[in-house]
Parts: structure tokens; C-alpha cells; sequence
């Protein structure tokens, strides 16, 4: 479809989809440039560094834009203009799939790596299994906004269902075995 047939909003609903769908396409193109940096050899390892931490960060703020077109998409806007849209989203989706779900991938394994860690050496920081847990929903959300973890590989649902079990583990321990009970006051007695 060219510039000349691109369908144009009307109401203002349909006026915010097409710039939250604007607005994905320019966080793309900051993704793509930071890439870049990333696999220049030349620059300094610091500036590289500095990229990828930029790259992580971009990438969760494509995946929530994306998240939200989808769901202006689906509540205001209808036919034709849906259609486009829907098509500009699937194809930023899947030239986002190399760039940021390896990056996501990364996450997912030291979110894992981290749980299978304290499970092991039985060392249980207070608070750690509900940041691990907010963490790992939120990884999640941005996977599914790429199409779900069986798309990032054959061995990703695996590591998901790995890491879910031992971020619920951490959590059981904390309340059951008297972590979190600990901290909460007593209740008077009646």
C-alpha cells in the first residue's frame, strides 16, 4: 500500500491508535540503530555495554506501545484502517523477533539462573521471589506480545515452565516456611 492509499483516521480514538502504531515504528528504528552500535567492534566496550542496556529498555517500551496499539486496534478501530494497521504491527513483529527476542531470551535465563541459584544454595533474600516474580510477568507480557515463548525457540517454553515452578517455589518458601510471616505483626487475640 502506498502513502497515497494508506486509509486516514476520522475520530479521535482511530487519530491515537495510528500514533501509538507511529510511535512503535519509531522505537523500532531506535532499536535497529542501537544494534547497530551493539555489533561495531570498533566502538569501546563501555559504549557497547551502554547499548545493550538501551536495546533491553527500548525493547520492553516497543513490546507495551505494541500491546496497546493492539488493544486501540481492536476497541476503535474497524475495516480498513484496522487492516493497515494490524499490517504495519505484524511486520514490525516480525523484525522484531531477531533484534529484541533474543534479547528477551537473555532475560529469561538469568531470571531462571537467579531463582535455580537461591533454591539451591538455600539462601533466600526477603522480597527476592516477588521481584523475580513481577519480573518474570513482565518478561511474559512482552513475549506474548511477539507472538508467545514457542516462537523464540524449541527450548523456551521449557525454560518458561522451568523458571515459573521455581519463582512459585521461592514464593511457597517465603510464605510458608516463615519469611514473610516473620515480618507481619501479630494479631491481637480476641
Amino acid at each position: 500500500m502506498t502513502d497515497e492509499q494508506k486509509i486516514l483516521p476520522v475520530t479521535p480514538e482511530q487519530r491515537q491508535a495510528c500514533a501509538t502504531t507511529a510511535a512503535t515504528r519509531q522505537v523500532y528504528d531506535e532499536i535497529e540503530k542501537l544494534s547497530a552500535v551493539i555489533k561495531e567492534t570498533g566502538r569501546p566496550m563501555a559504549e557497547r555495554v551502554d547499548a545493550k542496556y538501551a536495546l533491553v529498555n527500548a525493547s520492553e517500551r516497543l513490546c507495551n506501545l505494541m500491546a496497546l496499539a493492539e488493544d486501540q486496534l481492536e476497541t476503535h478501530t474497524t475495516g480498513d484502517l484496522r487492516e493497515q494497521l494490524r499490517g504495519n504491527l505484524l511486520a514490525l513483529r516480525e523484525r522484531l523477533m531477531g533484534l529484541g527476542g533474543r534479547l528477551m531470551v537473555e532475560k529469561l535465563e538469568k531470571i531462571d539462573k537467579r531463582a535455580e541459584t537461591v533454591l539451591h544454595e538455600r539462601d533466600y533474600p526477603i522480597g527476592l521471589a516477588g521481584k523475580l516474580d513481577i519480573t518474570f510477568g513482565n518478561l511474559m507480557s512482552h513475549l506474548n506480545v511477539l507472538g508467545g515463548p514457542e516462537r523464540m525457540g524449541d527450548g523456551v517454553p521449557t525454560l518458561v515452565a522451568k523458571t515459573r515452578s521455581d519463582i512459585n517455589n521461592l514464593v511457597q518458601i517465603e510464605e510458608l516456611g516463615g519469611v514473610m510471616k516473620d515480618l507481619q505483626p501479630d494479631k491481637p487475640k480476641d
